[in-house]
């Protein structure tokens, strides 16, 4: 019987590896090499590439070179002077010092891409680089939960906690349209995953090798997407403080790569603490915006907008092939990015189970009942994606990609809690098969709509790029049209 459910969970895990190749290779399986300088008619894509040559050639800043006419600009920064003069510019990176550089993490470079190029003489298409990454966040949340539960009687099969994991959130959909901006967000989804699986460890074993490896992973994770320093206090309240020898364990690889962080960024922008935002070339001068704040009364009110996007945007449903479409942002113009809105879906919408755990977990933590340590660590994974999220929050500008800083983490430790939760109502009484019948049912619901999403994409990706698996697709999956 062990060895049948390890099966499945094998299984289970494939279908979701390979589902990840299909749409990082919007429906090809080819993931072609390109050169860094591949021109591409979407913004953003293959800036990675020409970051990782520019470290080939011993140099922080990108291989792009920047024409010359922006150095001659008195304010090369303003869209309205650089339109006025017609210079040429590179979308979204950050220029200083006549170079390019990217305002986003160098850990996609130097861990993918640079590996890659030594291995196979070019380098990567963004999508595959976003599927590789995502592929690592799947096996790892899914080796959390697995950690956390071990040694309980679980109430739903692991198989399917194993296909929620992988479906259950906006991987699907952010697969099918990569750039650079999708790549940093999903290395950061490994990195902060990695750091789940080594918070499990570390609260099953005490040990300082597994102490070395969460500050290790989330150190790389800070790194990736300085927005997750907020798990450094949900690693904070983990660690024993009268032990030393693990408190220095962890926080080694932490000071290393700050010290690293802040080196790169002096180098680069002459403070450690600049990324390279305020010298951003994109709609509106960035040094005159404060990006994340809760400051004010309109701030505030942003804040509880934003965090009903993450949490509950939905996405209207329709008889036609994929069934379900992307709803548009709703932010307030004052306080916001002043771009065009973009496509967002709540986690509440995509996997309710999110939900319905979140709430097990406060019961679970309310009854003061004896946790073993897996269950505390996975409760922590649940708890550090909602501190994500309410960092977003923070934010100026709400778009489906960055949900995946949260989203997979959510669900691995909603895994853990409705477990739990279950357990605990199974011992105190109370009949819990109506309950686990719904949670069958969501499950469900959560694994179609992401398959589903995936043949949506932003912009409807899909289908521009892959016309003729969409339009079969559609043909043979759509509801025939009711005669009026």
């Amino acid at each position: 019987m062990k060895i049948a459910r390890a099966a499945l969970t094998a299984i289970a895990v494939l279908v979701v590896l390979a589902a990840y190749a299909f749409y990082g290779s919007v429906g090809t399986f080819d993931f072609p090499r390109v050169s860094w300088d591949r021109t591409s008619s979407k913004p953003g894509e293959g800036y990675y590439s020409s970051l990782a040559e520019g470290y080939r050639r011993g140099q922080l800043n990108m291989a792009h070179e920047a024409d010359p006419g922006l150095a001659k600009l008195h304010d090369p920064w303003d869209p309205n002077v650089r339109q006025f003069y017609g210079t040429p510019y590179l979308w979204d990176a950050s220029y200083i010092h006549g170079k390019y550089y990217l305002y986003f993490s160098s850990v996609p470079a130097v861990l993918f891409y640079l590996p890659y190029r030594l291995l196979r003489g070019a380098y990567p298409p963004d999508g595959l680089a976003a599927a590789f990454f995502a592929a690592w966040a799947f096996v790892l949340s899914v080796a959390a939960a697995w950690r956390a539960l071990a040694g309980r009687r679980l109430r739903i099969p692991f198989t399917i906690w194993v296909l929620v994991i992988g479906f259950g959130n906006l991987v699907p959909l952010i697969l099918i349209y990569v750039r650079v901006y999708e790549v940093a967000i999903i290395a950061g989804m490994a990195m902060s995953a990695t750091w789940a699986y080594a918070l499990v460890r570390f609260m099953q074993t005490g040990s300082m090798r597994q102490a070395f490896w969460m500050g290790l992973w989330l150190a790389l994770a800070i790194a990736a997407r300085p927005n997750l320093i907020v798990l450094l206090l949900i690693t904070a309240l983990a660690l024993p403080w009268r032990q030393w020898r693990v408190l220095a364990a962890c926080a080694a690889p932490l000071a290393v790569v700050a010290m690293l962080l802040a080196a790169h960024n002096y180098a680069r922008f002459r403070s450690v603490s600049e990324y390279g935002v305020t010298y951003q070339l994109t709609l509106t001068p960035m040094r005159d915006h404060r990006v994340c704040s809760l400051c004010t009364a309109p701030e505030a009110l942003r804040f509880l907008n934003n965090i009903l996007h993450y949490v509950s945007w939905a996405p209207p449903v329709r008889s036609e092939f994929p069934y379900v479409d992307l709803s548009y942002t709703r932010l307030d113009a004052s306080v916001s990015f002043p771009g065009t809105s973009e496509p967002m879906l709540g986690i509440g919408s995509i996997n309710p189970l999110t939900m319905i755990a979140t709430l097990l977990g406060i019961v679970v933590v309310l009854s003061r009942r004896p946790l073993d340590e897996g269950t505390r660590g996975g409760l922590r994974i649940l708890w550090s994606a909602w501190l994500i999220l309410f960092g977003l929050a923070t934010c100026w500008y709400v778009i489906a990609r960055y949900a995946l800083d949260f989203s997979m983490l959510m669900t691995a430790g909603a895994v853990v809690a409705i477990e739990a939760g279950l357990s605990f109502l199974d011992e105190t009484g109370v009949r819990t098969w109506p309950l686990r019948i719904g949670v069958l049912v969501l499950a469900l619901y959560s694994i179609l709509l992401g398959i589903f999403l995936g043949f949506t994409g932003p912009q409807r990706a899909f289908e521009v790029t892959n016309p003729a698996m969409y339009r079969a697709l559609s043909d043979a999956l759509s509801l025939p049209k009711s005669v009026p």
